[in-house]
C-alpha cells in the first residue's frame, strides 16, 4: 500500500514523520489557544531540530498572534539548545481577521528567523500542498538557507485568485508560483516527491552542509548580486516619466529633517526607491525613501535591489568608524501585485531585502522606520519590521493586506469589512509611535535616534560581521 502523501498529512503526523523514530517531543504551549501550529523537538539523522509546522486544516493555516507566540516561543528554544530549525508551510498567510497585531507579531517571527540562520544555525523551509505558501510568510520562507518545494506546491506573495494577472488569467499565476517555475528560476532551492520520505532525505542534506562563516558586508554584497539577478527575470519596461509634483517636489530629505540635513553623495534612485548618503546633524547617516511620487504602487524586485544596494553602501562608508544610522521612510504601501513580479520572484528579493536590514542591525546600525499613509503585509514585513523604532505618521494603515488585495479576498470570501475598523490602524501595534504630523517628525526623529543607539549599545554584535 502506498504512503500517505505528505500534503495530506495533519501538521502533527508531518513532524513525526520528518523525525527520527522516538524522537519527537511537543514542546509547551497554551492548552487553551486553538492554533494553527504544531512545535516540536525532534532529531533528525541524529541532529537535534526544532519543528514548527502550520496546520492548513485548521483556518487555513493561517499565522495569528497565537500561532506567532508559538513560532516565538520555539524559534527562541531552539537558540537556547543551538538546534537546527525546520519550518513546514501549509498556510494562507497572516489571519486576516485579526489585522495588524497578527502582522506585526509575524513579522517579529520572520526577523528572529532571519537573524537566527545569519548567526549560523541552519535553518530550512518545506512548503508543500495542498495550500502551499502566501503572503507575508512567503517572504519568511526564504529567509533561511533553503526553501524546499513539493512536487505539487505554490509559493507566492499574492494569491492566484487575488494577483493582478492581466488577460493571463489565475492559471498563468499557478504556473508562476508553481515549484517547477520557482525551481527553474532558482527562487527555490530544491523539488521533491510529495513525500515524507523525500522530503527528509533532502532536509538532512540542508542540516549536514557545512556552513562557512561570512562577514555581514559579504552577506550584504551577495544580497545584492542576488537581487540583481532576479530583476533580470523582468520582462524590459519602458520607464515611466515623473509626475510633474515630483519634478517640483522639495528635497524631501532636508524638509523632513528641518535643514539638518546635508548630502554627501552617492545617491541612488532606482524604481520607487531613492536613497542617499549624507550628514544628519553633523553626523553621517543613510536615508532610504520608498515610494514617495507613485505610493498606491507595491514595492517590487528592482526596490529591494535598490534598497540593499544603499544598505551595502551605508555598511562600507561605516568602515572603520562607528556605524551610521538608516533611516527609512516606507511611503509605498505594500508590495507588487502583478504576475510579472511574482514570476521574477518577489518573494525571494524581499526576503534578501530581510536579510539585509537584520544584517545591517548586526553591524551596529541603528535603524529608525519612518511609515506615512500605509504600511501593508511583506513591506512591512522587509522595511519597517527589523528597525529598533517604528514611527507612523498619525492616520497610517497597518494591516496584512493592502486594500485593493482585501477587497478582492473579501469578495471572493464573501467577507464584509466591519464597520468599527479604526482608520489609524498603526495605534494597533504597540511598538509603533504616532507622530501626529510632519511638522513634529524632526524632533520626534532627534529623540528616536537617541533612543536606537542606547538600543544599539545593549544588543550583542557578532564580530564576524564587521569583516567580509
Amino acid at each position: 500500500m502506498p504512503a500517505t502523501p505528505f500534503s495530506h498529512l495533519t501538521a502533527l503526523e508531518r513532524a513525526a514523520a520528518l523525525a527520527d523514530s522516538g524522537t519527537l517531543e511537543l514542546l509547551p504551549h497554551d492548552p487553551g489557544e486553538r492554533a494553527s501550529v504544531v512545535a516540536a523537538r525532534a532529531r533528525i539523522d541524529g541532529r537535534d531540530a526544532v519543528l514548527v509546522l502550520t496546520d492548513g486544516r485548521l483556518r487555513g493555516g493561517t499565522i495569528g498572534v497565537a500561532e506567532a507566540r508559538q513560532f516565538s516561543q520555539a524559534l527562541s528554544a531552539a537558540e537556547r539548545w543551538r538546534s537546527a530549525v525546520v519550518i513546514g508551510w501549509d498556510t494562507g498567510g497572516v489571519r486576516v481577521q485579526e489585522g495588524p497585531a497578527a502582522l506585526a507579531a509575524t513579522a517579529a517571527v520572520g526577523v528572529a528567523l532571519a537573524q537566527l540562520a545569519l548567526r549560523g544555525v541552519p535553518v530550512g523551509a518545506v512548503v508543500s500542498g495542498p495550500r502551499g505558501c502566501f503572503g507575508a510568510p512567503a517572504v519568511v520562507a526564504a529567509a533561511g538557507h533553503a526553501t524546499i518545494m513539493t512536487q505539487n506546491a505554490l509559493w507566492g506573495l499574492t494569491g492566484p485568485g487575488l494577483l493582478d494577472a492581466g488577460n493571463a488569467g489565475p492559471q498563468a499565476a499557478e504556473a508562476a508560483m508553481s515549484a517547477a517555475q520557482r525551481r527553474l528560476r532558482h527562487h527555490a532551492t530544491a523539488i521533491v516527491a510529495d513525500s515524507a520520505a523525500a522530503i527528509r532525505r533532502q532536509l538532512v542534506r540542508v542540516l549536514a552542509a557545512r556552513r562557512r562563516r561570512v562577514g555581514g558586508r559579504r552577506v550584504l554584497d551577495d544580497a545584492v548580486r542576488t537581487t540583481e539577478a532576479l530583476a533580470a527575470q523582468l520582462p524590459p519596461a519602458t520607464p515611466a516619466a515623473a509626475p510633474e509634483s515630483a519634478r517640483r517636489r522639495r528635497d524631501f530629505f532636508a524638509y523632513s529633517f528641518r535643514r539638518q540635513w546635508r548630502p554627501l553623495g552617492p545617491s541612488i534612485r532606482m524604481g520607487h526607491v531613492h536613497a542617499a548618503w549624507g550628514e544628519l546633524s553633523g553626523a553621517p547617516a543613510m536615508a532610504i525613501i520608498v515610494g514617495p511620487d507613485r505610493p498606491h504602487e507595491g514595492i517590487g524586485v528592482a526596490d529591494a535591489h535598490a534598497v540593499l544596494r544603499a544598505l551595502r553602501l551605508a555598511a562600507d562608508a561605516s568602515s572603520g568608524t562607528s556605524p551610521a544610522p538608516i533611516i527609512t521612510f516606507l511611503f509605498c504601501r505594500g508590495h507588487a501585485s502583478t504576475l510579472d513580479e511574482e514570476g521574477a520572484g518577489l518573494p525571494r528579493a524581499l526576503a534578501e531585502c530581510l536579510r539585509g536590514q537584520v544584517t545591517a542591525r548586526l553591524l551596529g546600525h541603528p535603524l529608525i522606520c519612518v511609515l506615512g499613509g500605509g504600511a501593508y503585509g511583506a513591506a512591512y514585513l522587509a522595511l519597517a519590521a527589523p528597525s529598533h523604532r517604528i514611527l507612523a505618521i498619525r492616520g497610517t494603515a497597518v494591516a496584512p493586506m493592502a486594500p485593493r488585495v482585501l477587497a478582492t479576498f473579501q469578495r471572493l470570501r464573501g467577507m464584509r469589512a466591519a464597520p468599527d475598523t479604526p482608520p489609524d490602524l498603526a495605534r494597533m501595534v504597540p511598538e509603533i509611535r504616532i507622530v501626529e504630523s510632519v511638522v513634529r517628525l524632526p524632533r520626534v526623529l532627534s529623540e528616536e535616534l537617541e533612543h536606537a543607539r542606547r538600543l544599539v549599545a545593549l544588543e550583542p554584535r557578532l564580530r564576524r560581521f564587521a569583516g567580509r
